[in-house]
């Protein structure tokens, strides 16, 4: 086991050739832990290099995290900072971050909660979000899923369905190539609303938001609950 002790430690950055990565955070730990792999510091800032197989991380809670993985799994568990990751392949899971930035070529990308703004560009595969703030997410071939969002949103995917639940009245734009749009709006929200193929309808007086939608081939569901 190597620690990265009597430093305090702001940021963690992980490279990974292959395997997985579990980045784990710990309201009372207060140095970096990880089993097996030496850690470098220059300053603040603690780095992990692994050459491959499995990798266990842990580290201070509220830390920032910039991941590089060529291969397998990268799960954060805990509460952290602002958190990056660049993926070739494999399964991308988030529990709790401050802001959220990742770049993966394929492989399922799952964000429980950020804090912040929230940025996801994937090849292939399903992108699901929870809680978020400002959500940009693309993906060329996957479904699209966002269940509470608390600021504006941008969505688009080239092939696939798109779902968005928003939590606050701000501005949405959704766009699938081939897929159904499903955009549900909280109660009372007063939308303009511009939807193509479907048409275009506008609130009554001022609006609170605009939501634009459009699909090439495919239905598109605008609702408040």
């Amino acid at each position: 086991m190597t620690r990265a002790a009597d430093v305090a430690v702001s940021a963690v950055r992980v490279t990974t050739t292959s395997g997985a990565v579990t980045v784990s955070a710990e309201a009372d730990l207060h140095d970096v832990v990880a089993e097996g792999r030496p850690i470098q510091l220059d300053g603040s800032t603690a780095t992990i290099d692994s050459p491959g197989r499995r990798l266990d991380v842990r580290v201070p809670e509220g830390v920032d995290l910039v991941i590089g993985a060529t291969s397998g799994r990268v799960v954060v568990r805990g509460r952290v900072g602002s958190v990056a990751v660049v993926s070739s392949s494999g399964r991308v899971e988030i529990d709790d971050a401050a802001s959220v930035d990742v770049r993966a070529r394929s492989g399922r990308v799952r964000i429980g909660r950020s804090r912040g703004e929230t940025r996801v560009v994937s090849h292939s595969g399903r992108v699901e979000i929870g809680h978020c703030g400002l959500a940009d997410v693309a993906v060329t071939s996957g479904r699209i899923v966002l269940r509470d969002a608390a600021g504006p949103v941008r969505v688009h995917c080239a092939s696939g369905r798109v779902e968005v639940t928003m939590a606050g009245a701000h501005d949405v734009e959704a766009e699938t190539v081939s897929g159904r749009v499903s955009i549900s709006l909280p109660h009372g929200t007063r939308a303009r609303v511009d939807a193509r193929p479907s048409g275009s309808v506008t609130a009554p007086g001022d609006h609170d938001c605009v939501v634009t939608a459009r699909t090439g081939s495919g239905r598109i569901d605008v609702s408040t609950r």
